[in-house]
């Protein structure tokens, strides 16, 4: 079996490699098609994808990895690789600083779901990183000016109360196809907690989740590219995970993502279910 801290490490090198690509292009005219009704992909979401594949696949040439833009490559594994090379696209292409690369490694077992071993979220404008391993709990660095680099290990919050929540959500693409099953849970929860965000990047809605800047999270049609690395932030820094009706959450397989500290776990499902 693969050591945890070494799949870290590579992830860590990859995620930054796409990050600083991402970095050259940031704030720059941009070549931006369609791949949905209101889903954007730039040439910069494939180039950091291309860097990020090369990575791994130099220091693993036997693990497979599914990409957001590329899909599934490699030969049949007991590692996979979950890459977002750029999520938060729409954000990077209006020059929003809230976008992240997102790698993470997960164990392939025949018959059960896919266990994350090592995962990285890195935010490059924001000049600050996630990560964590499978048993080593979660950490995370910033750059802060003035201050130099902060890196600590992060915990969920303690909030109990939906009342005093900041709760973090998202929107599927295919909103335009399902608004009452997207729209219904934002309307009853926006009156319930004290504050709603919709920034546009679930990998670091997560991420701040687990280091208690935000209480909870819930988004339908997450992609496990999406999530992958940030489900591991959250359980290592002692948050809980299901799906919206309260079963586990299981990367490409459950279409939407609870994700709260343990206390605030019951109420917010009890009002998004």
């Amino acid at each position: 079996m693969e050591r945890p801290e070494t799949l870290l490490e590579v992830a860590l090198e990859a995620a930054a490699a796409g990050a600083r690509y991402l970095l050259e292009g940031y704030g720059r005219p941009l070549e931006v098609s369609l791949k949905g009704a209101i889903d954007l992909v730039t040439q910069h979401n494939l180039g950091s994808e291309k860097i990020i594949r090369k990575i791994i696949t130099r220091k693993f040439p036997g693990h497979s990895i599914l990409a957001e833009e590329g899909g599934l490559s490699g030969q049949p594994s007991p590692y996979r690789w979950y890459v977002d090379p750029l999520d938060g696209t729409t954000n990077y292409t209006r020059s929003h600083p809230f976008f992240a690369v997102s790698v993470a490694c997960c164990l392939m077992v025949p018959g059960r779901p896919p266990r994350p071993l090592a995962g990285v979220v890195m935010a490059p404008v924001l000049r600050e990183a996630y990560w964590a391993v499978e048993g080593g709990g979660a950490r995370r660095s910033q750059d802060v000016p003035g201050r130099g680099e902060i890196e600590e290990r992060v915990k969920v919050s303690e909030t109990g109360d939906p009342g005093d929540a900041f709760i973090n959500t998202g929107c599927p693409y295919d909103v335009r196809s399902r608004p009452g099953e997207i729209v219904d849970p934002l309307a009853r929860m926006l009156p319930s907690v004290r504050a709603l965000r919709r920034a546009g990047c679930s990998s670091l809605d997560l991420a701040y989740v687990a280091a208690g800047r935000a209480d909870g999270y819930w988004e339908h049609g997450v992609k496990p590219w999406d999530v992958a690395a940030g489900c591991l932030l959250v359980a290592e820094a002692g948050g809980k995970l299901s799906d919206v009706s309260g079963n586990p959450y299981v990367l490409e397989s459950s279409d939407n993502l609870l994700a709260a500290n343990p206390s605030l776990h019951g109420p917010l499902l009890s009002i998004v279910s």
